[in-house]
């Protein structure tokens, strides 16, 4: 299944100052840690349970390749403690003949299919990108933002008008990270709506290609040739929603570990040192680039913010599934099935 992921308007802030002084993390890790309650950072509760109406899905997941009763075990925890971070009631998960089933109230079946989602996190940098227009010609990659210490992503999303030209292939710099196959798979990628590649979420010692998370059938998301993975998402601590009283709504909430602060703070430290868009920190979440801010300094102190567009309930999903680390194995939903009203 597709996992949830930062809305169309989604930022990634990173503030060189006390409070948001870094921004880091990352994971191809599945590596656990406690899933505390993502929610409010006013309450610290999680949005509750829509209301029932006594009626009931089910929800059922399989591993990509066939999983052990152990390895199925496992799954069915992490995806557990989501569902009690997220406030859900009523909700069953169960490992049994090969598959996940997950079963709760109806009205909570989008939030039942996400308890699924990998959740695998990680930060590499960009070496190439090209943006399309809904006509699909290639648009010029955006300037970098000129505040220092802040890197948004807003200018990454498709333009109906402008230069008609991608950004430019890696040049001689890049040439040894970047070999020929590999510039041959960034120019034939297809990020339509129909065509999602999952080679960003291999192996992070590779360089990838890959689509961003936006667009559809006439809005192509951006496509990116990336680096090897810098920062990798074990080493984000932990995660929670909070409602930004400064006017950008929900947002959530990320600290870091000291290794993964120490790994930002020099991949950001080298990003800054080039020119666009070999100084964007692409944000790979399951195998899509969900923000690709650029980067003018070093950054660091070990806390970030994701925000823009978020309600409280995608903030809390996005938050509990950072938290709770990525699950061991990718899954895929196979079949929900509506029980009769009772």
């Amino acid at each position: 299944m597709r996992l949830p992921r930062a809305p169309r308007t989604a930022l990634l802030i990173c503030v060189a100052a006390a409070t948001l002084a870094a921004c880091s993390g990352s994971s191809s890790g599945s590596g656990g840690r406690s899933s505390g309650t993502a929610g409010s950072a006013r309450s610290g509760v999680a949005a509750p349970s829509a209301t029932a109406d006594g009626r009931r899905s089910v929800v059922t997941f399989a591993g990509s390749s066939p999983l052990g009763s152990a390895a199925l075990r496992r799954n069915a925890d992490r995806m557990r403690a989501r569902a009690e971070a997220l406030g859900l009631t009523g909700v069953r998960v169960e490992a049994r003949g090969g598959t996940i089933t997950v079963t709760g109230p109806t009205a909570d079946e989008k939030r039942l299919t996400e308890l699924g989602a990998s959740g695998r996190l990680g930060f590499r940098p960009v070496l190439a990108t090209e943006t399309l227009s809904p006509s699909l010609t290639p648009q010029p990659s955006p300037s970098p933002d000129p505040a220092q210490g802040r890197a948004v992503t807003e200018g990454l999303r498709p333009r109906v008008t402008g230069s008609a030209s991608a950004s430019a292939a890696p040049g001689p710099a890049e040439g040894s990270a970047v070999d020929a196959a590999l510039q041959r798979r960034f120019v034939v990628l297809d990020c339509s709506q129909h065509h999602r590649p999952t080679e960003a979420d291999g192996d992070a010692r590779d360089s990838v290609v890959a689509c961003g998370a936006d667009g559809g059938a006439d809005s192509p998301p951006a496509k990116y040739l990336l680096g090897p993975t810098a920062v990798d998402g074990a080493h984000v601590a932990s995660a929670e929603a909070a409602h930004d009283e400064q006017g950008r709504g929900w947002t959530v909430r990320l600290d870091f570990d000291s290794v993964g602060t120490e790994r930002f703070a020099a991949l950001t430290a080298d990003l800054s040192t080039h020119q666009a868009p070999q100084n964007q920190c692409a944000i790979v979440l399951d195998g899509a680039v969900i923000s690709a801010p650029s980067v003018s300094q070093s950054l660091g102190g070990g806390q970030a913010e994701i925000s823009g567009g978020f309600n409280r309930e995608s903030a809390e999903q996005l938050a509990v599934t950072l938290d709770s680390g990525a699950l061991p194995n990718p899954l895929a939903v196979t079949e929900v099935t509506r029980l009769p009203h009772t």
